[in-house]
């Protein structure tokens, strides 16, 4: 079954929040290479709401490390992060 985690994240600023955005769009792709969606949301200046969904746990939980070294790289972007994680009931995408 799909896995998912979402990060909600605010940002210590608007340039922090805009730095953040263009490194995920062009690193996440291949950094999270087992994950079969990706998605960064500008929620608001200082907000985004980033999902990714996976094939399964176990290819979620091998991201783990990748996950807490980029964390830890842009912590001093973020002032604050909640994190949530889940089994996907619904995936649809509509092409």
């Amino acid at each position: 079954m799909n896995y998912a985690c979402i990060n909600t994240l605010t940002f210590s600023s608007e340039d922090s929040g805009d730095t953040i955005q263009a490194q995920y769009a062009e690193t996440a792709p291949t950094e999270f290479s087992e994950a079969s969606l990706l998605t960064f949301v500008r929620t608001g200046p200082l907000t985004a709401s980033l999902t990714s969904i996976y094939p399964n746990k176990v290819a979620f939980d091998n991201s783990a490390s990748i996950r807490k070294e980029r964390m830890k790289a842009n912590k001093h972007l973020i002032s604050g992060v909640y994190v949530s994680e889940g089994s996907v009931a619904l995936m649809h995408l509509k092409a």
